[in-house]
This record gives structure tokens, C-alpha cells and sequence, in this order.
């Protein structure tokens, strides 16, 4: 029988990456996220596809239901793509003897989530990283007013940049209203050229590695285009981190180059991201991360040199970009993440699958970015009886 996987996180680009490359090599693979529509659920490489209830609001509905279809479908291995991977490693103690997960233990992820705790982690190992705070009051947060230029204000939880503000005015920084349970971060700011890696890793292991430049935007924050850079001085830094923390799943890193060519490590997402869609080797990489044994010799993988992006979304959040001819170059040389030849359905999906969102959007009283991962953020909240805290 062949290896059965649940991709989680049906929504992503990524889970899409994960479905297509392991059925590939044979893999029974199955999906699933709250969403009715996420375009993953359409791709002809999917075995089947599960809603699941919403795990920021009901998250132990939300383990119950997982531990349920793993027992069911005979599942190997669950792989979260998106923030779920809080929530899945939170439950981990469910699944023992039942399936693997593919993701570390919940205490070093919300230390790698939460930006003022892997400022203080980094502090331990010889890498560059900004000076960073964290602030719980209005009154520590006033403390910056007369110097804001010099840093970056964010919330100590969040992801996209949505809430980011570099260099503010002091008038701004009135308006933030810091709690002990939703803290901000001050840091210092780093001038210069900001770059993005993303790893592949088990039990410590460095199995795939990418760094790269998110040249298009959603805002300031949420990449569409990305490209490959030739850059050696952070790998060393991801192999050594696997080392010492034995690490296992997807990961990133934010970093800044300053003038000096000296690299700073911003802020860290333990989840996947979009270097994931730069290899051309996935289906190698991605069953070699889930080999019943790990070779001590396994391969690691490195990406292409061919840009890629969601060009749906390079259309939509464009704006005047449209009229640039810089911007059109750049869309004729890159490849659609979810557009591919025999698998045309997400690409056709990815319209109800925003209308969908949308309606969230409408409903919620938020932005189209945020009602996309609104029911699957964690932000430091208990999660039940069975959380332990830090």
C-alpha cells in the first residue's frame, strides 16, 4: 500500500505544491482546511478533500476532527502549510501511535512565532539580529516617542506586515495600544536590500533550501513574485539552527543586507512559504522528507533560477504597476504557481475560492488579506484545557 499524506492548509499555494509533488511519486494524497473552496481541493492529483471546523475558535473540535480522518484513511503523515501547524503540534499528543506530523514541538514554534522570543533566542548564536523589545503597556511604548524614527514597530504576533510600521510618526504611535496578552515589538531598523529563505527540514537535517526575493507585493507585505538570489551567508545559519534546535518542518527567515553586506535575521515564520514553488525537484525533495528512515547522506535540494508567482494575484493587486512596462517584463518571465499542463481545475478555482474569502471579508469586517487567514492565525491565545503554556 502506498504512503496515504493529509496536506493541511488546502488555501496555500504551497499545499498545492505538496499535493502535486507527492502524488507524483505515488503518494495517496489528501487535503483539507475550513474553507468550502480552497483551490487545492480541485486539483485532479487529490485523493480527497475534508472541511474541517475552524481551529481559532474551536480548536479542540478542530483536533478531534483530524485525529479522526487520520484513523480512518489509514494516514502516514499530516503536513500543515499555514498557521494550523500551531494548533497541530499543540494536539501532537493525540496522534501519537496513530500517524506522524510533520512540524517541532509547540513551545519552539510559538518562541519562533512570537518576534520579541526569537529576538532573545537569536541573541544565544553569533548572527547579526536588531536590537528588539518587547513592550505590554501604553506607558513602555511611550518611552519611544521622541526616537521613532530609528525603529520598527509590530505586533509581537502577526504575519504579512499588515500592521507593521517603520519609522512612524509620534502621532501614530499614539494610536497602538499594547496588552500583556497582545505585546509589540520595538526593533531597531536595519537599512537595505530585504531577501527571504526557506528551508526544508527533519530531526535537524537541512533537506532544501531557498533564498530569495519577494519582487511583488500584496502591500507591504505577502509576496506574489518571487525569484532566486545567489547568496551563501545564510545556510550555514539554517544548518546550524537545525543542529541545535532539531528542528522539523517547513521554515523561514526574513533578512535584511545592509550597505556593509552584513545580514540581519528579522523575524522567523515556522510554516511554509513561497520559496517552497522555486525548486523544480519537489517530488525528490518532498518524499525525501517524509523517508520512513533519514539518510545521514540525503541530498539536499536547492531551487531553480525561474521565477515564479500567482499571477492571478499580480493581476489583482497591480494597480498602477499595470501601466510599467518593468512590470509586464517581469510577468512574461515567471511561471504561475498554480497554473500547470493536465491540472488545470485550481487554476479555474482560484475564482470561488476569492469570492468565498470575500464574503468572509464582508461578513467579518476585515480586509481581504486578513479574512484569508483570520480562522487559522494564532496569536498567543489559550487554546483549551489541554494547552501548556510557556
Amino acid at each position: 500500500m502506498s504512503m496515504r499524506v493529509l496536506v493541511l492548509g488546502a488555501r496555500a499555494p504551497a499545499a498545492l505544491e505538496w499535493v502535486r509533488g507527492l502524488a507524483g511519486q505515488g503518494v495517496s494524497v489528501y487535503a483539507a482546511d475550513s474553507l468550502a473552496l480552497p483551490f487545492t481541493r480541485f486539483s485532479r492529483y487529490l485523493k480527497e478533500y475534508f472541511r474541517l471546523p475552524e481551529p481559532r475558535h474551536q480548536p479542540e473540535e478542530w483536533i478531534d476532527a483530524l485525529v479522526q480522518l487520520a484513523i480512518k484513511h489509514n494516514i502516514d503523515w499530516i503536513i500543515p502549510t499555514c498557521e494550523e501547524v500551531f494548533y497541530l503540534a499543540w494536539g501532537a499528543s493525540r496522534f501519537q501511535g496513530i500517524c506522524r506530523l510533520f512540524t517541532s514541538d509547540f513551545d519552539l514554534l510559538h518562541r519562533l512565532h512570537h518576534k520579541g522570543e526569537f529576538a532573545q533566542l537569536v541573541q544565544r548564536w553569533s548572527l547579526q539580529a536588531p536590537t528588539t523589545q518587547t513592550v505590554k503597556t501604553i506607558e513602555e511604548l511611550a518611552s519611544f516617542s521622541d526616537q521613532t524614527s530609528r525603529y520598527v514597530f509590530k505586533p509581537a504576533y502577526s504575519r504579512f506586515a499588515t500592521s507593521t510600521l517603520i519609522s512612524p510618526t509620534p502621532e501614530a504611535l499614539k494610536l497602538l495600544k499594547p496588552t500583556a496578552e497582545q505585546p509589540w515589538v520595538v526593533q531597531e531598523r536595519i537599512r537595505g536590500e530585504e531577501f527571504c529563505s526557506y528551508s526544508l527540514l527533519r530531526e535537524g537535517q537541512l533537506l532544501a533550501h531557498s533564498v530569495y526575493q519577494p519582487r511583488h507585493r500584496v502591500g507591504q507585505g505577502s509576496g506574489i513574485y518571487f525569484e532566486q538570489v545567489e547568496i551563501t551567508a545564510i545556510e550555514p545559519f539554517v544548518r546550524s539552527f537545525g543542529q541545535l534546535s532539531g528542528y522539523t518542518g517547513q521554515l523561514a527567515f526574513d533578512w535584511m543586507c545592509d550597505q556593509q553586506q552584513n545580514f540581519w535575521v528579522l523575524e522567523c515564520n515556522p510554516r511554509a512559504t513561497s520559496g517552497i514553488h522555486l525548486f523544480d525537484d519537489q517530488p525528490e525533495a518532498l518524499l525525501g522528507a517524509l523517508a520512513p528512515v533519514l539518510r545521514e547522506d540525503q541530498p539536499v535540494f536547492y531551487p531553480s533560477h525561474q521565477p515564479r508567482m500567482v499571477a492571478l494575484a499580480m493581476l489583482m493587486f497591480a494597480g498602477r504597476k499595470l501601466l510599467q512596462k518593468n512590470f509586464w517584463k517581469d510577468f512574461s518571465r515567471a511561471e504561475d504557481v498554480i497554473c500547470r499542463k493536465g491540472d488545470a481545475m485550481p487554476l479555474l478555482a482560484q475564482l470561488p475560492g476569492m469570492m468565498e474569502i470575500s464574503m468572509r471579508a464582508l461578513m467579518r469586517g476585515c480586509s481581504l488579506l486578513a479574512a484569508s487567514t483570520a480562522d487559522i492565525e494564532w496569536d498567543g491565545q489559550p487554546l483549551g484545557s489541554k494547552l501548556q503554556r510557556l
